[in-house]
C-alpha cells in the first residue's frame, strides 16, 4: 500500500508521468470541479508507485527501463 504523500509530491509524481508520456496530459483535466482533480490524480500516481524511488519524485532506473521499453517515445 502506498504511503501517504503529501498534496505536492502527489502533484509532481503526476507532473513527472505526464511529461514521461505515460499519462495523458489531460486524463485528469476533465473534471469541472477542482476538487475531485486531486483523487483522480492520487489514483494515477498509486497505479505507478512502484516507478518511482520511495518517498521521492524521482523515476527509478527499474521503472525507466519499463517505461522505455512499454511507453517507447516517438
Amino acid at each position: 500500500m502506498m504511503s501517504v504523500l503529501d498534496d505536492e509530491t502527489l502533484k509532481m509524481r503526476y507532473i513527472e508521468l505526464v511529461r514521461k508520456g505515460v499519462l495523458e496530459r489531460d486524463e485528469c483535466a476533465s473534471y469541472a470541479n477542482k476538487d475531485e482533480l486531486k483523487p483522480c490524480m492520487k489514483k494515477k500516481v498509486e497505479e505507478f508507485d512502484d516507478f518511482f524511488v520511495p518517498g521521492t519524485v524521482l523515476i527509478s532506473e527499474r521503472a525507466s527501463y519499463r517505461l522505455r521499453v512499454g511507453y517507447p517515445m516517438e
